[in-house]
């Protein structure tokens, strides 16, 4: 009933539902459809990710937040995708982490986008992952930041611990296999060549890689998922933006 009310989030959700991402094989035509689909606790998650997004949307340059979302959409994609197939009993909220992986520097963009760039150039001259640039630079990095406004939201720790941790997933106290999976997710963006261009990527942790449970036979099969998933749903999420 909450989300009937919004006429645009409720359009934005029906789409979701029908697109590639749960390859529904009926078309889902009513809200109460897709709940019995999709599921309520699923449904909330990409109505908070939907609303998160319109946030960015009015808070930045749009050609921007598209950029952003082009990587995070990818990495969200992906990670939802490695959580099927440790059949997850949430996929969705990985879903919603991977997409937020990068808010904090998003965030820090907004702020002086002059330092962002400047950190970028730092990060790319000297060879080293930008969060370290970052650290050094800030005091703290762009996963760090991004996990605190997520606590400020006051959204659930299984949100903000995958997008504090997703450089340092064994860091995590109670999400260590989120924050592993979206740990993943954005270092195979990366190597495919979605994350544009920019500085080196994150080391793979090897515990977090362990932890994962994924066999490395099936990640072809992953990035097909979510190649397939990507120019669609960065459409529902951009609007005409896209």
């Amino acid at each position: 009933e909450a989300i009937a009310s919004d006429p645009a989030l409720s359009l934005r959700l029906l789409r979701m539902a029908n697109s590639p991402m749960f390859g529904l094989s009926q078309r889902v035509e009513r809200l109460s459809q897709a709940v019995h689909l999709i599921g309520t606790r699923q449904l909330r998650e990409l109505a908070l990710a939907a609303s998160i997004i319109d946030l960015l949307m009015g808070n930045g340059r749009r050609e921007r937040v598209v950029a952003f979302l082009h990587h995070s959409t990818a990495t969200a994609l992906f990670a939802r995708a490695l959580a099927s197939r440790r059949r997850e009993p949430n996929v969705e909220r990985v879903f919603v982490a991977g997409l937020l992986h990068d808010l904090g520097g998003f965030v820090i963009e907004q702020a002086d986008p002059n330092l962002a760039a400047a950190n970028l150039a730092t990060a790319m001259a000297q060879g080293k992952p930008l969060e370290q640039v970052e650290h050094s630079a800030l005091g703290f990095d762009h996963a760090t930041l991004g996990g605190a406004l997520i606590d400020r939201w006051k959204l659930p720790l299984s949100l903000s611990e995958p997008v504090a941790y997703h450089h340092q997933p064994a860091a995590a106290q109670t999400h260590r296999i989120e924050s592993a999976l979206v740990h993943i997710a954005a270092i195979a963006v990366d190597l495919l060549g979605f994350g544009g261009e920019g500085p080196v990527c994150t080391p793979l942790d090897t515990h977090a890689w362990e932890l994962s449970g994924i066999d490395p036979g099936e990640l072809p099969a992953v990035a097909a998922d979510m190649d397939a998933a990507l120019v669609p749903m960065i459409d529902i999420m951009a609007g005409e933006a896209a």
